[in-house]
């Protein structure tokens, strides 16, 4: 049977912890998204509440102790009134407290589910670090690859408003027929739409990224440019 080899995943490092620097830009956008997302609260108050559940499972014991308390009206009245007559038994009083055997063995197994519980919210944490680090990423590299593309798209659309440009002199020069110069144009055409697009693409990708990490991308930039100085 062939051997699975795995590494144990530092959970803790997934996600930059907050008041500490990342060790660079992208880790900068995780932490980000990770500090505020609204589901991280939410985590976070579940675990809360799983740990407050298992503290009162705790003192759950507590509920099932009886206590009573007898008197023994007759001695305690013939004490009161004493005479050769009068019999007094002792004790006077009884205090007594009673609890259930299987109480302790009930709610160690409760406080042991709910530490379960707490337990969960933890890899359930872990899982959201994994889901916001992967979605924060993708989408950062959407946003470079939207920004590398209108670079290209920028530099086609230069080239074709050139060949435009020289397509129309000629054709004023009678150098050159019109279905060539229809053709130049509807590259030009096309290489503004593109363009356009490219642009477009980049502006979706910034709205995405910034619903990720709850700030806008010029304000996460200036980190980036902080970033960049100290590499």
């Amino acid at each position: 049977m062939p051997l699975i080899a795995y590494s144990q995943i530092d959970y803790g490092q997934v996600v930059a912890p907050e008041g500490q620097r990342p060790a660079s830009f992208e880790d900068y956008l995780v932490q980000l998204a990770w500090l505020n997302s609204p589901d991280t609260k939410i985590l976070d108050y579940e675990k809360t509440q799983e740990q407050k559940e298992v503290e009162l499972q705790g003192k759950k014991w507590m509920e099932d102790v009886k206590f009573s308390f007898n008197i023994n009206e007759v001695s305690l009245s013939n004490v009161l009134q004493p005479s050769p007559d009068n019999l007094v038994l002792y004790p006077l009083y009884q205090f007594s407290t009673s609890i259930s055997l299987g109480t302790f063995t009930t709610n160690k197994k409760k406080k042991e589910i709910e530490e379960v519980d707490v337990q969960i919210k933890d890899m359930e944490a872990n899982k959201h670090k994994l889901e916001i680090r992967a979605a924060t990423l993708t989408r950062y590299r959407k946003l470079l690859l939207a920004i590398e593309t209108l670079k290209l798209r920028s530099k086609a659309e230069e080239d074709a408003r050139n060949t435009f440009q020289v397509s129309q002199k000629r054709f004023q020069n009678a150098d050159l027929d019109m279905e060539d110069m229809l053709r130049a144009s509807e590259a030009y055409i096309n290489a503004q739409e593109k363009r356009l697009i490219a642009e477009a693409d980049i502006q979706l990708a910034i709205i995405d990224l910034e619903e990720m990490i709850g700030v806008k991308w010029e304000v996460a930039k200036r980190a980036e440019e902080r970033y960049n100085k100290k590499n």
